[in-house]
């Protein structure tokens, strides 16, 4: 299936199953296609999966019916509001309300530190293009003076993160983007992250509620994740491993301790 036509399709199960329906002109808005390509589309999607909706001739919609079967999404909540989230997000960046049909109220972005707008065109350039960057990055030491190769965007403790490899240190490290100060392009050869082993690793942390914290609280974070045994376990990149512990090992505001604790 080509990839417009699986989009559509997703689409498609995603306005049947989470919103009141799809309209041919609903589709074609979205997809910037005429409203007769939208309705071909719409009635290949019925062809094929012809018990996941049907037309509603009062509300002129095609609805969901009960017996409705995902096939291009999946029906995990989450997944579905941060596609929300990632869809507002996107209409902040054209500065277009209408991008999304409903707006999710983005609070974590008031608290994103500076970016410097030639510097991230650079980062995200040698991404893309696999060259090497010379930086002065201001760490906690001082502002030093680096030689890198970008390999991957992190966003992570509010904040978006860069890991890279570094020819001054001869290995794979992570930088704040906020914190670099200058970049320039540079000639030596670009180094991948086949050799960043903390990149491609996968571990896996468990943590459980504070036994100091008061009962009905711990009750209130086993209910949040759903926790039959009592154990949180989070599967992450050993590189990111840092930021989940710092996550979740924080002091909370209110009972200045750690709602969560790493067992062993």
């Amino acid at each position: 299936m080509k990839r417009d036509i699986y989009r559509r399709f997703a689409f498609i199960e995603t306005c049947l199953y989470w919103g009141a329906g799809i309209t041919a002109r609903q589709l074609g808005e979205t997809f910037d296609i005429a409203r007769q390509n939208a309705q071909v589309s719409i009635d290949a999607y019925r062809k094929k999966h012809p018990e996941n909706l049907r037309y509603n001739h009062s509300s002129k919609r095609h609805e969901v019916t009960e017996n409705f079967q995902p096939h291009y999404i999946n029906l995990e909540p989450r997944r579905y509001l941060n596609y929300l989230r990632g869809n507002s997000l996107t209409g902040r960046f054209w500065e277009d309300e209408e991008w999304s049909d409903l707006l999710i109220q983005d609070v974590d972005i008031l608290f994103r530190p500076y970016l410097e707008t030639t510097i991230v065109r650079k980062v995200v350039s040698a991404i893309q293009t696999q060259q090497a960057l010379h930086l002065y990055y201001h760490a906690k030491t001082g502002t030093q003076r680096l030689s890198i190769a970008p390999n991957h965007l992190v966003y992570a403790s509010q904040r978006y993160h860069l890991r890279a490899y570094c020819y001054d240190w001869h290995k794979h490290i992570d930088l704040v983007l906020s914190r670099i100060l200058e970049a320039e392009f540079s000639d030596e050869d670009w180094v991948s992250d086949e050799e960043d082993e903390d990149w491609k690793q996968f571990v896996e942390l468990q943590f459980m509620p504070n036994p100091e914290l008061p009962e009905p609280m711990k009750k209130t974070l086993l209910l949040d994740f759903r926790l039959q045994d009592g154990i949180y376990a989070i599967s992450v990149r050993k590189a990111l491993m840092a930021y989940v512990l710092r996550e979740m090992e924080r002091l909370d505001w209110r009972y200045k301790i750690p709602l969560w604790i790493k067992t062993e």
